[in-house]
Parts: structure tokens; sequence; C-alpha cells
């Protein structure tokens, strides 16, 4: 036999862990009847990943391919499935694409929209670009949650991964380790396996558990936005497809996003409550409210807004927050993806970061040879330690960038002085880019930890600030990029902004 299987005397299946049976996660009843145990020949590693999202899936489709013996836990039901919650799309750039199998990124880049740019829609009617980068592999592919989370389980299961819908993780023993599940009927089994990793969204219910029984071990912190999200319905099917639509309005913003078949995703960030000229979320009491704010805001599309006035009133608008931890495990249980570290959308890349974790913690696994080597216990919290060490910060500090383009999607895309400085920067990478790298591009289309991303954008940042201070950077462009090389060139300027 190669592998364990593990069923429970009862009246039904639906308490068991899997519908047939549940190879090598070893299972046992909290209360009741004991679980009838078949142990293998050969103990096979084995892994239990509680949350079938897209991050869930990804990861247990990366441990799959390495042997490991993986079974995936969702609280959903099968027609849910992980994908409840969410309405905008998820970008994915090169960060988070490089960390899939090649087959995978070939089914999304079938089913998502590429993106090369945002289209900035200004309040007078005129329309502006701004390019996402510098070649063909600096673009976003704009896909429904729904598609990639279909697209990441089929694959899951297609190369062995086994997924249980309905089962509710309800706490964790990290000392086993083990989690306690919770099915529809309220019945309740603990699953083990040599590691278990929380894959469970912003509401993790394993870094609740692990954080309560813990405190001295890891803390959390929360934090809310005076922002909030709501959906809208918008017919804007003949708009140009390539590019990211934006209606940037000073501490609010309209944003459009492709899909493949020439719908578009729509979503409004505003503050929820307030007590500004503009209406917040709460002064919109009223449908009319609504068309006459929209009417006002976005007059080119306004047209195509059918229903909006019924659309941002009947819909409570969603609330963001930011969630750090730290460390992101707690002996041989682990968190990925916004279990550790949930962000505001602003910069896009949630889902990316979230690709790193579990490619990260496979990597590791792999390199410690998890799945062949006898002494697991010890081998998975050497494997946990050290991927905390890589992740925590770089989770950290894209949470604050993250939070800080929230200003340049409402505002500074709009701003002459900010195009300015764009367009400054980006000549610069042009013509020197072993030494410079717009933000963004760092953030998106290198592997540049997050957290050597703020560093160096902070010190690469405070050098151009002084040069461009009181200057017109569109006449004196070229001086400035001089002057900036004069500088990184200079023997203390070169010690410091080639750190990172």
């Amino acid at each position: 036999m190669s592998d364990a299987r593990v069923r429970r005397r009862t009246r039904n299946g639906s308490g068991e862990c899997s519908s047939t049976s549940v190879p090598s996660a070893r299972c046992r009843r909290r209360t009741g009847s004991p679980w009838e145990v078949m142990l293998p020949e050969l103990h096979r590693r084995s892994v239990v990943v509680i949350g079938a999202g897209p991050v869930g899936c990804a990861l247990a489709l990366l441990l799959r391919r390495q042997g490991l013996e993986v079974d995936v836990f969702e609280r959903e039901p099968e027609s849910v499935g992980g994908g409840s919650g969410h309405s905008f799309n998820l970008t994915l750039t090169l960060r988070g694409l490089g960390c899939l199998p090649r087959s995978v990124r070939r089914r999304l880049y079938l089913q998502g929209a590429v993106l090369v740019k945002r289209i900035i829609h200004h309040r007078d009617g005129a329309i502006s670009t701004q390019p996402y980068g510098t070649s063909d592999t600096h673009h976003l592919l704009s896909i429904p949650r729904r598609v990639l989370q279909d697209i990441l389980r089929d694959q899951a299961l297609r190369v062995g991964a086994r997924i249980h819908y309905g089962r509710a993780c309800v706490d964790v023993d990290t000392g086993r380790p083990a989690a306690l599940l919770r099915d529809g009927d309220g019945g309740t089994s603990w699953v083990e396996a040599d590691l278990l990793v929380g894959c469970d969204g912003a509401n993790s219910a394993v870094r609740g558990a692990v954080a309560a029984a813990h405190p001295a071990d890891m803390w959390v912190r929360r934090r809310t936005i005076a922002h909030g999200h709501a959906e809208i319905t918008m017919d804007y099917g003949d708009a140009d497809p390539t590019g990211m639509h934006l209606w940037p309005r000073g501490d609010h913003f309209l944003q459009a996003q492709p899909n493949r078949d020439r719908t578009f995703t729509t979503s409004l960030f505003k503050p929820l409550t307030g007590d500004g000229p503009r209406p917040h979320f709460t002064g919109l009491p009223s449908a009319d409210a609504v068309s006459e704010y929209c009417a006002t805001e976005f007059p080119d599309v306004f047209g195509r807004m059918a229903g909006v006035g019924r659309d941002l009133t009947a819909r409570r608008p969603g609330r963001l927050r930011i969630i750090d931890c730290a460390p992101y495990h707690h002996r041989r249980t682990v968190l990925v993806g916004d279990a550790a570290h949930t962000v505001v959308p602003f910069f896009g890349q949630g889902i990316n970061c979230s690709f790193e974790d579990a490619a990260t913690l496979a990597g590791l696994l792999e390199k410690f040879q998890f799945a062949r080597r006898d002494e697991s216990g010890t081998i998975v919290e050497a494997v946990a330690d050290e991927y905390s060490d890589a992740r925590v910060k770089a989770g950290h500090a894209l949470a604050e960038l993250s939070l800080r383009n929230l200003e340049e999607l409402s505002d500074h895309v709009n701003s002459r002085a900010f195009l300015a400085r764009r367009a400054l920067e980006r000549r610069l990478h042009e013509l020197h880019p072993d030494l410079f790298t717009p933000l963004y591009q760092l953030v998106a289309f290198t592997n540049v930890p997050y957290d050597a991303v703020q560093r160096m954008h902070g010190e690469f940042g405070a050098v151009l600030d002084s040069l461009c201070r009181g200057r017109d950077l569109r006449r004196e462009r070229d001086a400035i990029i001089r002057e900036f090389v004069d500088v990184y060139d200079s023997g203390f300027a070169a010690g410091r902004l080639r750190t990172g």
C-alpha cells in the first residue's frame, strides 16, 4: 500500500475528511467513535492546506510537483469554492506569473486581458496614457478572480491534490500540527500532517487560532483605511481594451478593468465617511444623489452607468483593511498569502506577493529535501523559520507601498508635476538602466524583494527630490539626469544607493 487511508465509522459520509479517503493526512475524531487507520509501509510526506482560493490551489500545485501528498480543506461548498467575497479583477505581473508553471501561465493568458498602460480620463474630458514599463514583458494580466481560481483548482486536481469542500477550520494545534475541522452537519474532526499551511485569507482561522494560543510568539495588527470600494455595472465595451482605465478625482477614483470578452469590471474607490466637500459613500443616501454625483464627477461615462443609483444604494461598500503579523509561522504551521499579509489593492500586488509566498515555501521544502528526509519535524521547523525570515519584511513593505499608491491613483496621475517627474524617471531609466529603475517597474516586473524596493526607492527618491526641487523638470530634464549620474558615481552616494 503506497499511502495511508483513513476512514471513520459514521452514518453518512458528510463528516469524513474526504468523500472517499484521505491518503497521508492523518485524521481522527475529537469525540465518539475512533478513526480506523491503516498505516502505510513507507510514510509519504503530507501537507494540509486550509483554504482553496487561488493561493491555496497554487501552493497545492507546486507541492504536488515535488511528490508531496496534499489535502486542501475549504470552508465554502464546492459551488462557491474559495471564490466569494471579491468583486474586482486580480492583476498578475511578471513577479507573480513567474512563480507559476509555464503550462498554467499559458492558460491564464488565454483567459486574461493584457494591459500595457494606464488610460487616464481627466475631468475636462481629455484622455492621456501612461505606459507601465519599458519592455514587452512590462504589462498587467487582468483576470477575474473566479477564472483564476478555476484554472488553478483544475491544475491542482490534475496533478493529484485533493480538495475537500464544506470543511471549516475552527482550531489549530501547532504542536502536532493539526487542524480541527467542522463539516456542514456540525461534526468535528482533527486532521494532521507533517506541515499545516493557512491559506485562508484575510479572516484566517489558522492565524487567529495560532495568535490566540501563542500571543507571545505571534503578533497581529489590524488597520482599516478611510476608503471603501463598490462595484458598478458599466457598459464600456467600445473602450480601449489594452489599458487600465482610471478617472482620478482627488480623494476618490473610478477604475475599469478590461476582461477578455471586452466587458469591464468597474469599481469606485472613495472614503466611506468624512466631512470633506465631496460626497462620501455615506453622503449618497439615495439613488438620485448617486446619479447626481456620478454625472458631476464622471460625465463622459455617466450615460453608460445604467442603474448606478440602484447599484450603490443596494450594495454596502466594502471596507479595505491592512492586516500584518509576524512571524509567518509557529513550529510546523505556516501562513501564506492574505492570511499572512492583507494589503489594500492600490498596487495590484496582493496576489503576486501571495504567489511569491507559495513559491518561496515550495522552494525551501525542495531545498531541504523535505520529501526525501526522515526527520520531517526538524526539517519543517527549519523551513518555516527560514520562510518567515524571507517573507515577513517583504509583506510589511508591500502593505506600506500599496497604501502610499492610493495618492497616486486618486490624484497624482492627474497632476502635471507628477507626470513630469515620471517622464524624467522614465528617461533616466532608458539612458541608465543599470543605475535607476522606476518604483512601479521594481515592484511589478522584478524579483527584488519588496522591502529592498522600498529601501532603494527611498534612497533614489531622496536624491531626485533634492535635484528636482524648484526646477522646471521638462526644460532641465537632461541636466538633472547628468547630475543624478554624478551623484550616483560619487563614492558616498554609490555606497548608499547600490546597497540592497
